[in-house]
């Protein structure tokens, strides 16, 4: 699955960028950070959920704990985010540590996209609701990324 990811990312990226982000924006965002070791700008897709306010606006996204990227975050938290074709600095944190919550915001992304269950192996109980069994299991390999966008410059 990871070779998959790496040759189908940057595409998803360059969509994202694009006129076309329309096709795949409501559900996926760009993260764009600096590697902590190499000093390489990373371009990662990932899902995501939205918490927006009228005052604030956050996004929450996952990903699976054994995972790299995600480190990067620790050290340099100002990202730019790509969000429905524009370009958005947020400040990214990181929960590794409160499985309670990652598994409230795990069950939140299964129930807004079967793609997130899928990947995340949580299968989903005959009254439509993700199995616990699955979600606590899963929680316990993820973490999860809250993102705080800068408000939009006024003119």
């Amino acid at each position: 699955m990871q070779r998959l990811f790496r040759l189908v990312n940057p595409w998803v990226v360059r969509m994202l960028r694009s006129p076309l982000h329309v096709f795949v924006s409501a559900n996926i965002i760009a993260l764009e950070m600096i590697g902590r070791r190499s000093g390489k700008t990373l371009q990662i897709p990932v899902s995501y959920l939205s918490n927006g306010t009228a005052h604030s606006q956050t996004l929450f996204c996952m990903t699976q704990r054994d995972g790299v990227w995600w480190k990067n975050l620790l050290e340099r938290p100002t990202i730019r985010v790509d969000l429905r074709g524009r370009a958005v600095q947020a400040r990214a944190s990181v929960e590794v540590e409160d499985t309670a919550l990652i598994r409230a915001k795990l069950a939140e992304f299964c129930r807004h996209s079967r793609a997130s269950a899928y990947f995340s192996e949580v299968a989903f109980g005959r009254d439509g609701e993700p199995k616990a069994d699955d979600l606590d299991r899963a929680a316990v390999q993820h973490v999860l990324i809250q993102l705080e966008l800068e408000p939009p410059a006024r003119d």
